[in-house]
């Protein structure tokens, strides 16, 4: 009887565990704080003649396991004589959450972008997008509202 016991005891809280992990326990609005570490927005890279600049960012992750995430950037072109041109990213698909790890899938591109999460926060790496180049860039987000 004591086996039998602890067995359910132990099916309960396994049980627990993983619905605590699943998609539910991450979802809601969030809005970009930082690109590697550094505020928005953010100047990803310079020339001579412009900046190119991250401005804001947010990532909705539902209910339903499916992401929405938008990037807004900037191209600065003023010291030169130049315009200001701002372009809006918006990437969608699906998502895992498994404990701290969150894994989005977009949509139609095979790709995969890995971050953790904590209470309020989830670190991600971006997607390429226009005027970041091919270098790898991580992504802080923050739960909104808190």
């Amino acid at each position: 009887m004591a086996r039998f016991r602890f067995s359910v005891v132990l099916s309960v809280l396994l049980i627990a565990c993983r619905d605590s992990a699943g998609p539910g326990r991450v979802t809601g609005p969030y809005v970009l704080t930082a690109v590697d570490s550094l505020g928005v927005p953010r100047v990803v890279s310079a020339t001579h003649s412009c900046d190119e600049l991250v401005l804001r960012g947010s990532l909705y992750l539902g209910d339903n396991a499916l992401f929405d995430l938008s990037v807004t950037q900037a191209q600065d072109c003023t010291r030169t004589g130049g315009s200001i041109d701002t372009f809006t990213t918006t990437t969608s698909g699906a998502f895992t959450a498994d404990g701290t790890r969150l894994v989005l899938h977009p949509s139609g591109t095979g790709i995969q972008l890995t971050g953790t999460t904590s209470s309020a926060t989830v670190d991600l790496q971006l997607p390429q997008l226009p005027l970041l180049g091919a270098e790898a860039r991580s992504a802080t987000f923050i739960k909104f509202p808190l």
